[in-house]
């Protein structure tokens, strides 16, 4: 329960961290750039870089934000919840027979039981993402992985 209350945690928050730089401010930029065009990385909304100058190396502040709209997403969804909950409890003790009576509570019950795995499906997307823009990161700035990205093609991608 602790790894499921965490990914929910961390599908809301914003994480930051910081990369320093083997190379000079303008030099790093464009390695970045490169590194994103390669690997075909779109930080778009979700990745906030704020540079700045150290000792003559470039420092990178990395703010991954959470993706737009999921705060309005996670609210609907409890809303819908809740009307599903309603509905169920009126069908129980209001109607007398009809498959409804069974049927909604049911449903009711496997969305409610769904609501946590599609919140970690939510949250590991967007660390697969993350972790993309990191791995980039350090390719660029810190001459990590010169053979990314992955060449090798697999047999069913050509």
């Amino acid at each position: 329960m602790s790894d499921m209350k965490r990914a929910a945690q961390a599908l809301v928050q914003t994480r930051v961290e910081r990369f320093e730089s083997l190379h000079a401010l303008a030099e790093s930029k464009a390695r970045l750039a490169a590194a994103f065009a390669r690997t075909k990385i779109e930080p778009g909304a979700s990745f906030d870089a704020q540079w700045s100058e150290s000792g003559g190396r470039a420092v990178l502040e990395a703010r991954f934000l959470p993706p737009g709209g999921i705060h309005g997403l996670l609210r609907a969804i409890s809303v819908a919840m809740l009307v599903l909950l309603a509905a169920s409890v009126y069908e129980i003790v209001a109607v007398k027979d009809g498959a409804a009576r069974f049927l909604l509570p049911l449903a009711t019950l496997l969305v409610i039981l769904g609501f946590p795995i599609f919140t970690l499906a939510l949250n590991s997307q967007r660390e697969a993402r993350e972790s993309r823009i990191v791995r980039a990161i350090r390719v660029a700035l810190l001459d990590a992985d010169e053979g990314f990205p992955p060449q090798q093609r697999w047999s069913d991608e050509e």
